[in-house]
């Protein structure tokens, strides 16, 4: 792998979640030239399935192998270089007897984990990782777990004495978390409350959406306008799990196009950062 290559690496829970939260970024990233990895942690077999021609029946027993197959395809629209997948067990929702299975990521040893993504960063080098915040965006014991691996993770495989059977040492320059600005949020409501139709998430408000970001957390927004119509088609691609009815696959376009952006919370930066900033590779040269 070249020195001078540019690499993001976003390291989530389930499959979709890379496409929901960042599919626009990783498709401007991949235009741009930066190489991309998706690290994927569970096999999402506990999903609730939405494709009515998906009968619960058949589809459960082989909900982990068409969903792998989905985030393929996915990250195949979004142009994403590689995708690595870690097979835990699904956890569930919160508060589910679930969460406690013996192959349910939330039960798997931390120090086990963090192991298996320090080999990731160390094998791919990415100059740029992202995850979740410390709620996993809205409490999934699942996201939860990712939040916690990734960031030791990310602290771990620089250290030499540290899973020193995974790899060279490697130094991540940027950590971000995903971000759903609560003015975001507002927005919409506004815009469907002027436009006389349902609001995106129902008749609640911004005080029970427990995945929305404080604006004043948020620091990067990159602007993914230009592949709006790539990230619907890799939403489309998780069919069992994303129905027609999903918020960016029912507004209209150009509506759609005044929510097309993304955003991010800077958590660890090794050089100084200009904030607020528009790149997530800001301050970073390929060689670094």
């Amino acid at each position: 792998m070249a020195d001078t290559e540019l690499r993001l690496m976003a390291v989530h829970a389930h499959c979709d979640d890379e496409t929901i939260t960042m599919g626009g970024t990783l498709a401007t990233y991949a235009d741009r030239g930066v190489k991309t990895c998706v690290v994927c942690c569970t096999d999402g077999k506990l999903a609730t399935i939405v494709d009515p021609n998906m009968p619960e029946e058949t589809t459960r027993p082989r909900l982990a192998e068409i969903r792998e197959a989905e985030l393929r395809e996915a990250c195949r629209i979004l142009e994403v270089d590689e995708v690595e997948f870690l097979r835990y067990g699904d956890s569930g929702m919160a508060g589910t007897p679930t969460n406690f299975l013996l192959d349910a990521f939330w039960m798997a040893p931390i120090d086990e984990a963090v192991g298996k993504i320090v080999a990731q960063i160390r094998r791919f080098r990415p100059h740029v990782v992202v995850t979740y915040d410390g709620n996993g965006g809205y409490g999934h014991p699942d996201h939860i777990q990712t939040h916690r691996a990734t960031l030791l993770a990310v602290e771990a495989a620089r250290l030499v004495p540290m899973y020193k059977d995974a790899g060279e040492p490697w130094r991540v320059e940027k950590l971000y978390y995903t971000a759903f600005p609560r003015s975001q949020f507002e927005r919409m409501v506004e815009m469907a409350q002027e436009a006389g139709i349902d609001p995106p998430f129902g008749e609640a408000n911004a005080d029970e959406m427990a995945f929305l970001t404080p604006d004043e957390d948020v620091t990067t927004t990159i602007d993914c306008v230009g592949v709006i119509g790539r990230k619907r088609d890799a939403l489309r691609a998780h069919r069992s799990q994303i129905s027609e009815d999903w918020p960016q696959l029912s507004m209209p376009d150009d509506v759609l196009k005044q929510f097309a952006d993304e955003y991010f919370q800077l958590v660890i930066s090794r050089r100084p950062a200009a904030l607020p900033e528009t790149d997530l590779f800001a301050g970073i040269t390929p060689q670094g």
